[in-house]
């Protein structure tokens, strides 16, 4: 794979990450009433003290996912190992977020973008790309040999 065809893998990535985060607060329509309506339930019992906090935490991994896409799309070296430390982050942080109530297309969307990203992981580490992440050197143009 090219550093082009990687850098457009990560924009679909993004792509696919947003469109499917996004979808079920666009199309609503797609989730029958009475479970939008057990999600809100679901949600109301949550602490306000545990919303702010939960908001906080997300905020901050959403911003540290957006520094890394950055940093690997300009194939920085620290954007490796900071990728893999916001993905195991991430995966101890959804189970706090309790139960979650998505339409087929939203989760068809998420599961695409999650299996990207995996394959951007395993790219940045196992193929001839990762001699673009070794280099000091700070340049927008990187040849793969």
């Amino acid at each position: 794979m090219s550093p082009t065809q990687f850098r457009y893998t990560l924009l679909t990535y993004m792509v696919l990450a947003i469109l499917g985060g996004v979808f079920d607060f666009v199309f609503p329509f797609f989730i029958p009433e009475s479970l939008r309506n057990a999600q809100e339930a679901s949600d109301a019992n949550l602490s306000l003290i545990v919303l702010i906090c939960l908001a906080i935490l997300i905020l901050v991994l959403l911003v540290s996912l957006a520094v890394v896409i950055v940093g690997l799309y300009l194939f920085r070296p620290w954007a490796r190992r900071l990728a893999v430390v916001i993905t195991v982050l991430a995966l101890f942080v959804w189970p706090l977020l309790g139960i979650n109530v998505a339409s087929g297309w939203s989760l068809v969307l998420t599961d695409l973008a999650g299996t990207l990203w995996g394959a951007i992981l395993a790219l940045i580490f196992f193929s001839p790309l990762k001699e673009c992440f070794d280099t000091t050197q700070i340049s927008t143009k990187h040849e793969i040999r």
